[in-house]
């Protein structure tokens, strides 16, 4: 049995004899999950070779020699990822979302499942939770989610000022690495929702590769340069949304996050808010005074020839990056195909909190991020 890549969830009498699992956890209560008792259905992955399986892992925009022997290790030893768990987990979450009569249209198809199921080390039923938190971000926050058109013509001027650039994939962990350089973007022209629609185009971009979903991400970003403009133009409301709701709702493993030349009056803000984020966040942002500083933590090999790096120019890399979201704007635009009914009280409270986020505020926010 094969599945179609979107799912309209069916009404009345399903496929299989269900029952709800008497051995639920807190998660799968509030989700309602339900444990199929006929046999298991395998996804559209069953029975393809193991090689070929690992090559399609490494398939990728941003290649690293070794990238599928690697892949293939970070998914055993940190995600728990192995060929008859990714099934089974695969053919439960298309059967809970085809059970779940708020879900009115969703991606079925293994590569966006995957996102989710491998952020959350292939618990389905946090698994779910992420995906109907997902879902429900993107239809309460239209204006960061909607039309993520590469064409369009404000992320145009954005992508082409290299405000946010893929510059490569560490060889050493596998990672593709995200460089921002914030004076590049004009905060006299665009706002926080233009700078968070970027990082979501980006974002989306780059998760339907699998090795992007299973060795994570690094961001670098260079603050040399930045104003108090750059600051002001976040309203406390997109500042506390972005932190709770992105970061919650986003299925992205974020592993490193590095700093460079950040303005005393921007540090003092940063020192504020990361006194309310977790240890294991705050272990994974580094901070450099100067460039060198950071050429000492990432491989020459890696940055930009701006930054003493062995790499190509921004510009070039940009151009490079451009062509690759051309090749993926149809399936950008077709994420505005998926529907959740805000409406339908069923399960509401695995996404209440993402509309009380501005009355949370900031403090808020950051009690309640979860870092993988």
């Amino acid at each position: 049995m094969t599945f179609p890549r979107w799912s309209q969830v069916e009404k009345g009498e399903g496929l299989y004899v269900i029952k709800q699992s008497a051995d639920t956890n807190t998660a799968s209560r509030v989700l309602g999950l339900w444990t199929v008792r006929s046999p298991v259905v395998c996804s559209v992955s069953c029975g393809k070779d193991r090689s070929a399986q690992m090559a399609q892992r490494a398939e990728t925009f941003f290649p690293c020699d070794g990238l599928s022997g690697l892949l293939d290790q970070i998914a055993t030893t940190e995600l728990r990822e192995e060929d008859k768990l990714r099934d089974q987990s695969l053919a439960a979450m298309r059967e809970w979302i085809r059970q779940n009569g708020r879900l009115h249209r969703c991606r079925t198809d293994d590569r966006f499942l995957l996102r989710f199921l491998r952020v959350k080390k292939f618990s389905v039923p946090m698994a779910c939770e992420m995906l109907e938190r997902y879902l429900t971000m993107r239809q309460t926050y239209p204006r960061w989610f909607a039309r993520l058109d590469p064409e369009d013509a404000d992320l145009g001027a954005v992508l082409d000022a290299c405000c946010l650039v893929p510059i490569g994939r560490d060889p050493a962990s596998g990672r593709i690495v995200i460089f921002g350089v914030v004076r590049n973007f004009d905060a006299q022209r665009y706002n926080s929702d233009t700078m968070i629609r970027l990082n979501m185009l980006v974002a989306e971009a780059l998760l339907d590769e699998e090795a992007n979903q299973i060795a994570g991400f690094t961001h670098i970003f260079d603050n040399g340069g930045m104003t108090m403009a750059h600051v002001t133009c976040w309203t406390l409301d997109n500042l506390a949304g972005y932190l709770r709701s992105v970061i919650n709702c986003v299925p992205v493993r974020l592993k490193e996050n590095h700093f460079v030349s950040v303005p005393t009056f921007a540090a003092q803000i940063s020192k504020y808010c990361l006194s309310f984020a977790s240890e294991k966040l705050r272990a994974r942002i580094h901070c450099h005074s100067t460039v060198e500083e950071l050429r000492a933590k990432v491989s020459p090999e890696l940055l930009p020839l701006e930054y003493g790096g062995n790499g190509a120019t921004l510009k070039v890399l940009n151009e490079r990056f451009r062509e690759f979201l051309r090749s993926k704007r149809t399936t950008l635009l077709e994420l505005d195909e998926m529907e959740i009914d805000l409406k339908d009280p069923r399960e509401a409270a695995v996404h209440e909190d993402v509309g009380e986020v501005v009355a949370d505020g900031a403090v808020g926010s950051f009690r309640k991020l979860s870092i993988d």
